[in-house]
């Protein structure tokens, strides 16, 4: 028996409600009973219920119904992560009317300005085999250089222990290598590897799941772990030429009936519900609701966290802006970490609601400029490469931490630079 994906507007909304459902239900059956300390709450408010099933309808009705650019799917992830759990959280625990609209309509600016057609710009001067192996001898000296440094005394591949290892790490190694190690991890290694699948090259491929392993050991953070996996995975897909939007919310909702499944198998089991259903649909949803609790009534930071400002404007807390949130809302220590946010929540912390248009409109335009480098080229790899420095925007970092020090200008820069035909090179 042959199953067809559905590919028109009508069923496309309806995937998008049932993800909705599915994520009310869970919310309430899974996150309120079990996160209630972290400040989930169930207060649900009908009438905003109504307002979420509203602008699900108006924006999945106007999202592309097919994946010809990167910034189509880019803009279908972000819809789901984190705008459609904040939507849950608005309705379900009555959170406020003003920033949800405004974060409505800074998610309908990018959807705008990511349409703007920019000029196209002389693209592809170095060959992949050039960029490949040349990507390849950096990593490997980054990889050497914490050696030389004493990093194999931390050196730590067990997942229950990172915590433990990552302090230790911090305090030892030179200041500069917290600069680079997100570089190498989100951006060097996963291109290698992309790089290296499109030109079957599997010897190659081999060496940067290596590095990330080995990336993963050294600096004891779990994302190097999984990096170059996620971006081949988000590759295969994209270069499936399949039709990815119902796939993507077909996976979307099978996670979230996954997290459940196992809850309701065994009410002790909250691994997997822990793991996607908390920290990936709600966590990053709850904290910019956080960040507008606590910026709404105390000074905005006028970006003075941020290495663009020179130190020229005061930063109004002692603590910094996660570090100090983790801190008051999630009672953890000042030492443990921070509750991040992505720029949904940076941008209201930064500058109010204007900055958080003003960031809709940077973001709208480096989206626009993804599809015109991807124009007429491998849209797969552009796809594939870009994909985490924007998912981390979308969910954890501030924009310019995320352009200038989580690889995203760099994975810019590699894309225009490298020559990604839309055929296989020999």
């Amino acid at each position: 028996m042959r199953i067809y994906l559905i590919d028109t507007k009508p069923k496309i909304l309806f995937l998008y409600l049932i993800a909705y459902a599915f994520l009310w239900f869970g919310y309430a059956s899974f996150i309120v009973p079990i996160y209630t300390h972290l400040g989930f709450e169930w207060m649900p408010n009908k009438i905003k219920v109504f307002e979420s099933l509203l602008a699900i309808t108006l924006f999945a009705l106007s999202l592309p119904l097919k994946i010809k650019r990167p910034s189509d799917f880019f803009i279908h992830v972000h819809f789901l992560l984190p705008i459609i759990p904040m939507l849950i959280l608005y309705s379900a625990s009555d959170l406020p009317r003003k920033y949800i609209y405004f974060v409505l309509l800074s998610f309908a600016i990018v959807c705008l300005v990511r349409k703007i057609q920019l000029p196209r710009i002389k693209t592809g001067i170095i060959s992949i085999p050039i960029m490949t192996w040349g990507l390849l001898i950096i990593v490997a000296i980054y990889v050497l250089s914490i050696i030389l440094q004493g990093g194999l005394q931390y050196f730590n591949l067990n997942l229950l222990k990172v915590y433990e290892f990552r302090d230790l790490v911090a305090q030892n190694m030179p200041q500069i290598y917290g600069y680079f190690s997100p570089m190498v991890s989100k951006v060097l290694l996963p291109f290698i590897a992309v790089l290296a699948v499109y030109r079957r090259k599997w010897h190659i491929v081999a060496l940067a799941i290596a590095g990330s392993i080995m990336m993963f050991g050294l600096t004891n953070h779990k994302g190097p772990l999984f990096y170059s996996f996620l971006v081949l995975g988000i590759y295969f897909v994209m270069h499936s030429k399949r039709k990815l939007v119902q796939l993507l919310l077909i996976g979307y909702i099978f996670f979230i009936l996954a997290s459940l499944a196992f809850f309701y198998i065994d009410n002790s089991n909250i691994i997997i519900g822990s793991l996607f259903l908390h920290r990936v649909y709600f966590i990053p949803a709850h904290i910019n609701f956080i960040y507008y609790d606590f910026f709404s009534t105390h000074p905005h930071t006028m970006l003075a966290e941020s290495k663009l400002t020179f130190g020229l404007i005061q930063y109004p807390y002692d603590y910094a802006s996660a570090r100090l949130i983790n801190y008051l809302y999630f009672k953890r220590d000042l030492a443990t970490g921070g509750a991040n946010t992505g720029w949904l929540g940076s941008s209201y912390m930064n500058f109010g609601f204007a900055g958080m248009l003003i960031y809709a409109f940077i973001i709208g335009l480096l989206l626009s400029i993804v599809d015109m480098l991807a124009k007429n080229r491998e849209i797969a790899i552009s796809g594939a490469i870009l994909f985490v420095p924007f998912f981390t925007v979308f969910l954890s970092s501030d924009l310019p931490t995320t352009m200038l020090m989580q690889g995203l200008l760099l994975a810019l820069f590699l894309t225009w630079s490298c020559k990604l035909r839309k055929h296989i090179e020999s």
